[in-house]
């Protein structure tokens, strides 16, 4: 039996469906596939609406877990996850200063962790 693209999606979705930091509902297109072997795939889900990021192996017909697991702890112990990730598409920020941390650390010796204060204004 041949498995297509889009019925691993399903069944991933299936068991994920929604993010597990922000719980926004997963769509087929927050799914790519890294990698594709006869008895397993790669797939990385990736939250649209926060940075949450998750390697999936699908595991086929006679496949082995082991080895799937053996690649989800790869790609998670890699630093770049894996994954070339596309830059974002939102506007370029500056770099952040010595002044920006110096400003920061004032801020922090004065708060006191009322953040409905702070974000309530």
């Amino acid at each position: 039996m041949d498995v297509s693209e889009p019925q691993i999606k399903r069944i991933v979705l299936n068991r994920l469906e929604r993010c597990s930091v922000c719980h926004h509902l997963y769509e087929p297109d927050d799914i790519r596939v890294i990698s594709r072997k006869p008895a397993m795939w790669t797939l990385l889900v990736e939250c649209t609406e926060c940075p949450a990021r998750n390697f999936v192996a699908a595991v086929l017909h006679d496949g082995d877990p082991e080895e799937a697991q053996r690649t989800l702890r790869e790609l998670s112990q890699s630093p770049s996850l894996g994954v070339t990730v596309e830059p974002s598409s939102g506007p370029e920020l500056p770099p952040v200063t010595s002044d920006d941390l110096l400003d920061v650390h004032e801020f922090l010796a004065d708060f006191d962790g009322d953040f409905r204060a702070l974000f309530g204004r």
